[in-house]
């Protein structure tokens, strides 16, 4: 949220002269626009003012007034609280959000962003590219061009064979993006000028929340609706293990405290704990965890105002219910564990807001936070080494947009040596439910992986609250623990407000929708070019069954079909040449669009 707004006080607080025309244009364009863009618009794509027809910014404006505010402050001509008084009021003054929301935004990011800033010297190419991302400016140094040490001997990949029926599975269940909203009120706005609706202190208006969440509508889930979800697992489900992928609290950004997350984290903990008080939970961080939002310093940052020890060392302690002591160590570090399983399966929860494009700590150094990779190659060889199966799990799929490039290519590299070890990756963050390809090199590009991406629980927005099953080979004696299945179970929402009840519905599973024999990379891939090669199957599958909608999924024309198969087959951020036979048109706005923050 805070971009925008930083970027607007670029051409707002310099000085006039830097301004000039480029301010003028800007606040008439958000002037003819306030009455639909939000920053969150800007930030997701859904309103592009970089390119908008009314305004178009260079990249040397942004330097110009980066260079000027630069000046002011090496003149000791703008202090830290005239930056931060500038950025509310720029926000508030333009309408961007009410000067309520403007306020406390600022006041969030604060001291992250001016000690980044201060580190980085104000430096206008580093800033630019930090605000406006890898279009403009320039990275700071060792930014892009790190590498993790990976053995060489890769094993050579086998044939995977499906395990006969009547064999043991496992059940397991993906909870993920719930984003509980503790504030959601029944009955209140469903549309309001905050990013986020449905809550206490918003009157009445022409049309209300529903009492188990609400459709067409920027709100979040009641928490009772999520004590509900658990109720269903417990009792039609039975997992044998969840997989909790992260994101808790409601995206209420810019009210957010720390007390808040620890408080939607422990709530969550303790239902889960209540409705399975026998069934091991394995979870990871999201990037809505900290607070502020995205905010993840690697451990080199200690200052207690700064750090983040207290969310990890918190997690580590609520988590320990369900994990080993050995385990805990590294998550009081960085947040990331490693936990064995059984004697063939360990179970690794990445913590990848360390590859958050807007986690500003990472403009910093952003080589092998926590040495987090490094970490991972150990664990990985172990496994390999041992015979043991891995199954990671973590919250920001790598290769989005949202993942800085550095540590995409190398986690992408990591996947490709460990293929025959790492049985299954499980991510969510993006709200929707789909699936990415990774690929080893040249010179055969055969498929080494694909990372599961979970629908979401919460509403945000528009969406029917999900719900992922996953069905796995289970503990015999040449168990893969590799996925058989998945299924996407969905609350009728409508139904539920209208009658009060609550009725959880099998939207599909996979292998009887796509005709599959299980869920293998060959198999995905094979998925992937039927979806290439027949448009109308792609349309009455994959496009439905991803936005988990209530009502039925709009069209996807050309650039949106073309897009989404280059989505499905990019595993790593950045790549320019995966795509090139898809003939996109743009593909990095269709990305940027697609992205959650």
């Amino acid at each position: 949220m805070l971009l925008a707004v930083l970027c607007i006080c670029f051409f707002t607080s310099a000085s006039s002269h830097l301004a000039g025309d480029i301010g003028r244009d800007l606040a008439d364009f958000l002037h003819k626009t306030k009455a639909t863009t939000t920053i969150r618009d800007i930030l997701s794509g859904k309103t592009n003012f970089l390119s908008h027809e009314s305004f178009s910014l260079k990249c040397s404006g942004c330097e110009a007034a980066a260079r000027g505010i630069k000046t002011l402050v090496d003149l000791n001509l703008l202090s830290d609280d005239r930056i931060v008084q500038t950025i509310a009021a720029t926000c508030s003054l333009f309408n961007i959000q009410d000067k309520r929301v403007c306020s406390q935004i600022t006041e969030e990011f604060r001291d992250e962003f001016l000690t980044v800033a201060h580190r980085l010297n104000f430096n206008p190419k580093w800033l630019c590219f930090m605000i406006i991302g890898p279009s403009c400016g320039q990275p700071p140094r060792n930014f892009t061009s790190w590498n993790i040490k990976i053995p060489g001997n890769k094993p050579k990949p086998t044939p995977l064979v499906r395990p006969k029926d009547g064999l043991p599975t496992l059940k397991v269940v993906q909870l993920s993006d719930v984003h509980i909203d503790l504030q959601y009120k029944p009955g209140s706005k469903k549309e309001c000028d905050e990013p986020v609706c449905c809550r206490v202190g918003k009157e009445v208006g022409d049309k209300s929340a529903g009492f188990w969440g609400s459709l067409n509508a920027q709100c979040d889930l009641p928490l009772w609706t999520f004590e509900n979800a658990l109720q269903f697992i417990r009792d039609k489900i039975k997992p044998d293990l969840i997989f909790w992928t992260g994101d808790i609290p409601a995206h209420d950004d810019w009210n957010q405290t720390r007390a808040d997350q620890l408080q939607h984290i422990q709530i969550t903990a303790d239902l889960l704990s209540q409705y399975f008080p026998d069934t091991t939970v394995y979870p990871s961080l999201g990037n809505h965890e900290s607070a502020p939002v995205d905010s993840f310093p690697p451990p080199g940052i200690t200052t207690e105002q700064l750090s983040n020890s207290w969310l990890n060392q918190f997690v580590q302690k609520v988590w320990s219910r369900w994990l080993p002591p050995d385990s805990l160590p590294t998550i009081g570090y960085a947040g990331y564990y490693s936990v064995k399983y059984s004697e063939q399966l360990r179970i690794i929860s990445l913590n990848t807001q360390y590859c958050d494009r807007l986690n500003f700590w990472l403009y910093l150094n952003n080589t092998d936070p926590g040495n987090m990779l490094e970490w991972l190659v150990e664990e990985l060889s172990s496994a390999e080494e041992t015979g043991v199966n891995v199954i990671i799990l973590g919250h920001i799929p790598t290769g989005r947009v949202d993942c800085l490039e550095a540590f995409s290519w190398n986690y992408y590299k990591i996947i490709d040596r460990f293929e025959k070890t790492i049985v299954g990756q499980y991510m969510a963050h993006t709200h929707q439910d789909h699936f990415s390809m990774l690929y080893s090199e040249e010179p055969d590009n055969h498929p080494t992986g694909f990372q599961f991406i979970a629908p979401s629980l919460t509403t945000y927005t528009n969406l029917r609250p999900a719900i992922r099953v996953y069905t796995l080979d289970g503990e015999h004696q040449d168990s893969t623990y590799r996925p058989l299945n998945a299924e996407t179970w969905l609350l009728d929402l409508n139904r539920a407000n209208e009658k009060n009840e609550t009725v959880w519905e099998l939207e599909y599973d996979t292998v009887s929708a796509y005709n599959l024999t299980w869920l293998t990379p060959d198999t995905m891939q094979e998925l992937y070019e039927r979806f290439r090669g027949d448009r109308n199957f792609f349309e009455r599958t994959f496009w439905k069954f991803k936005n988990h909608v209530q009502q039925p999924a709009s069209s996807c024309d050309d650039e949106c079909y073309k897009n989404n198969l280059c989505e499905i087959i990019t595993g790593r951020t950045g790549d320019p040449d995966i795509c090139k036979d898809i003939s996109l048109v743009k593909q990095r706005e269709f990305f940027l669009k697609n992205k959650m923050c």
